[in-house]
């Protein structure tokens, strides 16, 4: 999942690294923004040497200080639960999205499905003219004209294929089938 951004809170930051020197504070930020974008921290010396750019031996000092800010290996509470709340609101967004969409959708069936239930227009019925007018008329044009009328049933669609069915979530099927009764 694309994370570009993490919140930070700063006054707990402060709070809780004070006593961190400028290295360490580097180090500790770079972690931290690496565990946001990943959802982890590998067990691993050497990569996270790299992750804090910093070299091996000077990373083995540190990693004490460091290891205090996380629990379990390398697990951060404040990030973990962080993760869990943006999860949380990109589900309900998402589902959100589902049900707008949806709205306009059943909206705009039932506009097309008022078009359809609308009786077509009266056709124009065309009128013989008298045999007078007609005696000295060129009639050569009229195997040219076509069948106004089609074989289409209401509803068909002719030489266009049927729409795909969507996937739904099942809170979405609920919402749909409460709003439809």
């Amino acid at each position: 999942m694309n994370r570009p951004w993490m919140p930070l809170y700063v006054g707990d930051y402060l709070g809780d690294t004070g006593h961190l020197t400028t290295t360490q504070h580097g180090a500790y930020l770079l972690l931290m923004m690496h565990y946001w974008r990943k959802g982890e921290l590998p067990d691993d010396d050497r990569q996270l040497s790299k992750i804090a750019k910093l070299p091996l031996k000077t990373w083995c000092d540190y990693r004490a200080t460091l290891q205090d800010f996380f629990y379990e290996g390398w697990k951060h509470k404040r990030i973990d639960a962080e993760l869990a709340k943006m999860m949380r609101v990109s589900e309900k967004r998402a589902i959100a999205g589902q049900k707008g969409g949806l709205g306009s959708a059943l909206a705009r069936m039932k506009l097309e499905n008022a078009s359809r239930s609308r009786p077509a227009p009266p056709r124009a019925i065309a009128v013989q003219p008298s045999t007078e007018a007609t005696a000295g008329a060129d009639h050569s044009h009229s195997d040219s004209h076509q069948s106004l009328s089609t074989d289409e049933s209401p509803g068909e669609t002719r030489g266009r294929a049927a729409k795909p069915e969507i996937a739904v979530s099942p809170e979405l099927a609920a919402y749909v089938a409460k709003r439809t009764t």
